[in-house]
């Protein structure tokens, strides 16, 4: 019965993940593209896959289940994104594979890390603060950095990321949520400068020349 309990729980984030990632791909599409092209930009960026992947994280009972959880999410979308490119577009991108298995490797050391919000210790508020310090950075070096989007479009960029933030936010426990956003905040802020610095680099400008 408990083993069964665990597999369902396991098969309900991948096919989350999988349903992200059939989006993420029509996202690339060029009609989308044209029309709604920050929809594309928000598919495209870390902020959404580490929201949802914290969040089933943080609402999973325990730690080792949220090591599980997180690494079935992105299988299933990493599946269905690359999966629909080779079968559906007839390419298959070696290096991006390669890049984007790599980082879902960590991803049960980051699901077991953040279960950890719900624990009484001294630096669970640090570890709450990690998602929204990249929400926070990323918002920033997306809308200040790069200067083709429009008003409209930095408008819709800071309402998705106050979503995500907030959505987070309710998610972990009160006592942890002031004090999660204030060192968000903190750690946002001088990961910019080292970026801006040059002292950082911007992961996802790297990574989008893979």
């Amino acid at each position: 019965m408990q083993k069964d309990l665990n597999i369902r729980m396991l098969i309900s984030p991948f096919m989350v993940g999988v349903a992200l990632g059939i989006t993420a791909k029509f996202a690339d599409g060029r009609e989308i593209l044209y029309y709604l092209p920050i929809f594309a930009d928000i598919m495209g960026r870390f902020g959404i896959w580490v929201w949802a992947a914290a969040l089933i994280a943080v609402r999973s009972k325990t730690p080792l289940l949220a090591a599980a959880r997180s690494p079935a999410f992105f299988a299933g979308m990493l599946m269905a994104y690359y999966g629909y490119t080779v079968l559906f577009l007839g390419f298959f991108p070696k290096s991006q594979v390669i890049l984007w298995g790599t980082v879902a490797m960590a991803t049960p050391f980051c699901g077991f890390l953040i279960w950890h919000v719900h624990k009484k210790i001294h630096y669970a508020y640090m570890i709450a603060s990690l998602p929204f310090a990249l929400f926070f950075t990323e918002w920033y070096l997306t809308v200040f950095a790069e200067r083709y989007f429009t008003a409209g479009e930095k408008l819709s960029l800071l309402i998705v990321y106050i979503g995500m933030t907030f959505s987070l936010l309710a998610a972990i426990p009160a006592k942890k949520r002031l004090f999660g956003l204030l060192y968000g905040f903190v750690l946002s802020a001088l990961l910019i400068w080292l970026v801006q610095a040059g002292v950082v680099v911007n992961l996802y400008e790297q990574m989008l020349n893979v």
